[in-house]
């Protein structure tokens, strides 16, 4: 009996280290959804956040046996074997994998080696487009023909031949959905845009009465627009309002573009996805070169863009938990078609698609505050479609939109394991902590808990042209 307590706490206490990985770098990402389960009943939820679990029910920030003992399951004393992912797996199948070699994906792209994880020059998998360096595989040269990986070769029998140069199979990465908790601020936000004061008048018309900008959505008290100069209201505004001429133009040629439709994207971009094609062996056909792209917003009410918007609002929820606000309500949908929801207005959000053989295979949303920031909160790309340059395509539409608008920034909440995707290649820098603040007090920009904001400059473009160098980066 003594020899078999001895195993047990050699067992507990290999456990304990294998656990750790969970929560250091390269381990579970922030915002991957967790649920504690008996016997296939789940009886409470939460999310991965730094080196605990926050709760969904309570916001509190827990170790796993404090999450058990939350689900009324102290006595167990094995959360890691209890607690599991979107996916199915519990944290300690997660771990062992961790250990084995395996790593984490959450479908932000897959234009990194499944091997070592690092970009570069690589290879790529017939069947399911698996990437991989050469090297990685101890290959001397680049093999003949279609490569297809060790797995695909074993479910198609294709026998080592296909795989040459593989000294082992190569276990697929866990794919991980994460979940995004909508982040308020913790400082009181709006307030006149010129004084910085919060009151304002609910019942009459005077100099205290708040307007709010139908574009940047800015508030401004009657009387400080007058006193700065910028107009002399005598009443409410019964139709759109501006506070510049800025955002009058930018609030025109958003309507102009929904009314527009959709578009063929610049040859530019669909060279851009030929080429991503032939790096990947896929087939290429004249579907290649009419992608096009539109800009929706879900109050304009064309009956021919319904589809399409929901399209886009489908593949954020394949991609994505439910975005939750404190209230526990799904923004997803309100965000897609430009609702308000829980204290959250987003009537100023677009829906911009990417669309092959009348099929939506990449969404983003779209917020501009004035020409001074932009914000891109949600993109997304069908699993089906990732890497193909779909994404690539649709982020260089959006910027080229954006420069026609003389707008100087765009910013986006990046979760971790995406931050060197979004700074190496799309030239993306962090934003600083105080510059966030100012935004946050002005506007309702968007942050999700768990992520960092980044922002870049918007390439400014000489007459609306494109030239993408050919080391463009690739999604």
């Amino acid at each position: 009996m003594k020899r078999k307590g001895t195993a047990d706490a050699g067992t507990k206490k290999r456990d304990n280290f294998l656990h750790q990985s969970l929560f250091m770098p390269k381990g579970l990402p922030d915002g991957a959804e967790l649920a504690y389960f008996v016997k296939g009943q789940k009886l409470i939820e939460g999310y991965k956040q730094g080196s605990g679990i926050v709760c969904g029910c309570c916001e509190r920030e827990l170790s796993p046996s404090q999450f058990e003992a939350h689900a009324g399951m102290a006595d167990r004393r094995q959360p890691y074997r209890h607690v599991r992912t979107s996916n199915g797996l519990t944290l300690h199948d997660i771990a062992l994998s961790l250990s084995n070699g395996q790593r984490i994906t959450t479908d932000i792209g897959d234009d990194m080696c499944s091997i070592c994880g690092d970009s570069g020059d690589l290879l790529f998998c017939h069947e399911c487009c698996q990437a991989v360096h050469p090297a990685c595989l101890n290959l001397g040269h680049l093999p003949e023909g279609d490569w297809h990986c060790a797995n695909c070769a074993d479910e198609n029998g294709l026998g080592r031949k296909a795989v040459s140069g593989e000294s082992s199979r190569i276990a697929r990465p866990i794919v991980i959905r994460l979940t995004r908790v909508f982040k308020a601020p913790e400082f009181e936000i709006g307030g006149c845009a010129i004084c910085r004061e919060y009151d304002f008048s609910s019942t009459t018309f005077d100099d205290r009465t708040i307007i709010f900008c139908d574009q940047c959505e800015k508030e401004f008290h009657v009387g400080c627009l007058r006193d700065s100069g910028q107009c002399d209201l005598k009443e409410v505004p019964k139709d759109k309002w501006f506070c510049c001429d800025d955002c009058k133009r930018i609030y025109g040629a958003l309507q102009s573009s929904v009314s527009n439709g959709v578009q063929i994207i610049p040859t530019s971009f669909s060279n851009v996805i030929r080429r991503r094609h032939l790096e990947k062996g896929l087939f290429i056909d004249e579907a290649t070169d009419c992608v096009q792209w539109c800009i929706l917003n879900g109050k304009s009410h064309y009956p021919e863009d319904l589809p399409l918007l929901s399209s886009a609002a489908a593949i954020f929820q394949e991609c994505f938990d439910p975005i939750v606000a404190n209230s526990g309500c799904d923004l997803i949908p309100a965000m897609v078609y430009g609702r308000s929801i829980s204290g959250q207005e987003f009537g100023g959000m677009y829906c911009v698609v990417l669309i092959v053989r009348s099929v939506v295979v990449s969404a983003g949303l779209l917020r501009i505050f004035g020409r001074e920031i932009a914000e891109l909160p949600v993109v997304a790309t069908t699993r089906e479609h990732q890497g193909k340059g779909y994404f690539q395509a649709l982020f260089a539409c959006i910027e080229r939109f954006l420069s026609s608008l003389n707008v100087e920034s765009l910013m986006l909440p990046a979760a971790e394991e995406a931050l060197s995707i979004w700074t190496e290649k799309f030239g993306f820098t962090k934003m600083k902590e105080e510059q966030l603040m100012n935004y946050q007090k002005q506007l309702q920009v968007t942050v999700f808990k768990g992520t960092s904001v980044l922002v870049k400059k918007v390439q400014q473009i000489p007459n609306n042209s494109v030239n993408l160098p050919d080391n463009f980066p690739s999604e």
